[in-house]
Protein backbone atom coordinates (compact mmCIF):
# COMPACT_ATOMS: atom_id res chain seq x y z
CA UNK A 1 0.00 0.00 0.00
CA UNK A 2 1.19 3.68 -1.01
CA UNK A 3 1.90 6.03 1.61
CA UNK A 4 1.71 10.02 1.41
CA UNK A 5 5.19 10.75 2.05
CA UNK A 6 4.72 14.37 -0.17
CA UNK A 7 3.64 17.60 1.71
CA UNK A 8 0.73 19.64 0.71
CA UNK A 9 1.43 22.94 -0.25
CA UNK A 10 -1.95 24.58 -1.66
CA UNK A 11 -1.70 27.30 -4.65
CA UNK A 12 -1.95 30.63 -4.40
CA UNK A 13 -5.57 31.56 -3.59
CA UNK A 14 -7.93 32.24 -7.39
CA UNK A 15 -4.95 30.22 -9.23
CA UNK A 16 -5.47 27.53 -11.10
CA UNK A 17 -2.07 25.35 -11.52
CA UNK A 18 -2.31 22.50 -13.84
CA UNK A 19 0.90 20.36 -13.65
CA UNK A 20 -0.13 17.38 -15.84
CA UNK A 21 1.14 18.14 -19.33
CA UNK A 22 -2.23 16.89 -22.08
CA UNK A 23 -2.11 13.42 -22.22
CA UNK A 24 -0.88 11.47 -26.08
CA UNK A 25 -3.06 8.84 -25.25
CA UNK A 26 -6.53 11.31 -24.85
CA UNK A 27 -8.62 11.06 -27.81
CA UNK A 28 -11.03 14.24 -26.99
CA UNK A 29 -10.41 16.90 -24.83
CA UNK A 30 -14.10 18.30 -22.90
CA UNK A 31 -13.91 22.08 -21.61
CA UNK A 32 -16.68 24.51 -20.62
CA UNK A 33 -16.10 27.36 -22.26
CA UNK A 34 -19.37 29.23 -20.96
CA UNK A 35 -22.02 28.81 -18.58
CA UNK A 36 -23.89 26.17 -20.36
CA UNK A 37 -21.58 25.77 -23.78
CA UNK A 38 -19.52 22.73 -23.98
CA UNK A 39 -16.57 22.08 -26.26
CA UNK A 40 -15.80 19.31 -27.22
CA UNK A 41 -11.99 18.92 -29.23
CA UNK A 42 -10.58 15.86 -31.11
CA UNK A 43 -6.82 14.94 -30.42
CA UNK A 44 -6.44 12.05 -32.26
CA UNK A 45 -6.64 10.22 -35.46
CA UNK A 46 -8.71 7.46 -34.83
CA UNK A 47 -11.34 10.02 -33.14
CA UNK A 48 -11.51 12.22 -36.21
CA UNK A 49 -12.85 8.75 -38.09
CA UNK A 50 -15.23 8.05 -35.29
CA UNK A 51 -16.71 11.53 -34.60
CA UNK A 52 -17.13 12.05 -38.48
CA UNK A 53 -19.73 8.39 -38.49
CA UNK A 54 -21.26 9.75 -35.45
CA UNK A 55 -21.44 13.64 -34.69
CA UNK A 56 -20.53 15.18 -37.63
CA UNK A 57 -22.63 17.78 -39.25
CA UNK A 58 -22.50 19.46 -42.53
CA UNK A 59 -22.15 22.75 -41.15
CA UNK A 60 -19.61 22.55 -37.94
CA UNK A 61 -16.35 22.28 -38.38
CA UNK A 62 -15.24 18.06 -38.53
CA UNK A 63 -12.58 18.90 -34.95
CA UNK A 64 -14.29 20.76 -32.68
CA UNK A 65 -18.08 20.24 -31.52
CA UNK A 66 -20.44 22.29 -29.18
CA UNK A 67 -23.33 21.75 -26.87
CA UNK A 68 -24.71 21.44 -23.63
CA UNK A 69 -24.15 19.76 -20.30
CA UNK A 70 -26.21 17.02 -21.11
CA UNK A 71 -24.54 16.70 -24.74
CA UNK A 72 -21.21 16.78 -23.10
CA UNK A 73 -21.92 13.75 -20.74
CA UNK A 74 -23.80 11.68 -23.27
CA UNK A 75 -20.71 12.49 -26.10
CA UNK A 76 -18.43 11.09 -23.08
CA UNK A 77 -20.38 8.10 -22.16
CA UNK A 78 -21.06 7.20 -25.86
CA UNK A 79 -16.82 7.29 -26.37
CA UNK A 80 -16.15 5.72 -23.50
CA UNK A 81 -18.15 2.87 -24.33
CA UNK A 82 -16.70 2.43 -27.81
CA UNK A 83 -12.77 2.58 -26.23
CA UNK A 84 -12.01 6.28 -26.14
CA UNK A 85 -9.95 8.40 -23.64
CA UNK A 86 -11.29 11.93 -22.86
CA UNK A 87 -9.45 14.63 -21.61
CA UNK A 88 -11.89 16.90 -19.03
CA UNK A 89 -10.27 20.26 -18.07
CA UNK A 90 -12.07 21.18 -15.12
CA UNK A 91 -11.43 24.35 -12.55
CA UNK A 92 -8.88 22.73 -10.91
CA UNK A 93 -7.37 20.31 -12.69
CA UNK A 94 -7.68 17.94 -15.53
CA UNK A 95 -9.01 14.40 -15.50
CA UNK A 96 -9.45 11.41 -17.93
CA UNK A 97 -11.79 8.94 -18.49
Amino acid sequence: MAHADRTFAPAEANTVQLNEPTSPDADFRVERKEARNWRISLLSARASHWFETNFARGSQDARVLETNLAGANAFIRRARVDGFRTEYIGPLARSYF
